[in-house]
């Protein structure tokens, strides 16, 4: 059978049927198996995935145009021949973004491996457009083909290795860009105020300085900020950038942003300044009430420094830099020894 997917049609086959296997190894100028299923879960289980850069690639990259080489011990996958999807120490899988055939292969008995065999149905794969498509199907042995027209992506799909020690390699060019790969692993921190131009900046300033005094990681931390009634492209004041040399931080230019919807959906923790700042969030986007919280633990606001002096910005910059390691440290995303502002 000849099946559609949002990168190129392939044609498919089912791992228990020898028959099957050995004519569409005879369809393949590069023989290779990779296992197509719709299901994220067992993909994890059957691969034995354990580590979160890992859980996080399946979260926002799948269902969709890649593929996984997942370095593994890992031979057999069900009732398919021992090795099959195995490719040097590899096992390669992809979790397809099309309907019609995930709907296959959720009611397919057996694991389905589907081949990319671009000679008979197009030059590129990407659809059914050969002028003798029956007679080549017939030759061919295949029996059935869907065609859904030219496919959505129009590309064959993206490699990526996960490594054991937890990372991961995009090893070659295909339908998702090595940017969104990259994007689909930051882990966005947000901090929100009124204007944007004191409290948060700070908070930002100093959550960016102790991420990038941390161990490098496969999910980098970024840490933004924004506000509920700003004005887009005011700069930080003066005494906000002073309090961050006392704390030992270098400012960067800063420009101010209006908080928008996109800003707390992409964000995976949201840490508002004052109760006020929390309602206007959860208003916005309810949704995400689960990963909103006030910045300061004890649940109190943390005032507002505009137009008091020095000593005040300072004393909220502490406040602020107290704050951010503690909601930190509930997240598991720092190291509790250190300290942002402190070189190692």
């Amino acid at each position: 059978m000849v099946l559609p997917t949002e990168t190129v049609y392939g044609a498919a086959a089912s791992t228990t049927s020898p028959d099957a296997l050995a004519a569409l190894r005879a369809l393949q100028s590069n023989p290779g198996n990779t296992w197509h299923t719709h299901d994220r879960q067992r993909v994890i289980e059957a691969a034995g995935l354990r580590h979160p850069a890992h859980l996080r690639m399946l979260d926002r990259l799948t269902p969709g145009g890649v593929r996984f080489l997942i370095d593994s011990d890992v031979t057999r996958v069900g009732q398919e021949p021992d090795g099959l999807f195995c490719l040097d120490g590899c096992l390669c899988v992809r979790i397809p973004d099309h309907p019609f055939t995930n709907a296959v292969l959720a009611a397919a008995k057996s694991p389905i491996t589907i081949g990319r065999v671009p000679s008979f149905i197009s030059s590129t794969g990407r659809s059914l457009d050969a002028a003798d498509l029956p007679a080549a199907l017939d030759r061919a042995g295949i029996a059935l083909a869907i065609n859904d027209g030219p496919t959505r992506l129009g590309s064959t799909s993206t490699p990526i290795q996960l490594t054991r020690a937890g990372g991961y390699r995009v090893l070659g060019d295909g339908a998702v860009d090595r940017r969104t790969i990259d994007a689909a692993m930051r882990r966005v921190i947000l901090f929100v105020c009124s204007g944007n131009t004191c409290r948060s900046p700070m908070a930002e300033a100093i959550a960016r300085d102790f991420f990038e005094k941390a161990p490098p990681s496969n999910m980098p931390l970024v840490a933004l900020s924004a506000g509920t009634t700003a004005f887009d492209g005011d700069g930080a004041t003066a005494e906000g950038d002073q309090a961050l040399r006392h704390l030992g931080i270098t400012p960067r230019p800063h420009r101010s942003r209006l908080l928008t919807r996109e800003m707390i959906q992409e964000a995976e923790a949201v840490f508002a300044m004052t109760k006020g700042h929390r309602a206007t969030i959860l208003n916005m986007v309810p949704e995400a009430k689960d990963k909103v919280e006030l910045l300061a633990p004890s649940g109190k606001d943390i005032p507002d420094p505009i137009g008091s002096g020095l000593e005040v910005y300072i004393s909220t910059a502490e406040a602020i830099r107290a704050g951010i390691l503690h909601r930190l440290r509930e997240r598991n995303l720092v190291e509790t020894e250190s300290r942002p502002g402190v070189s190692r």
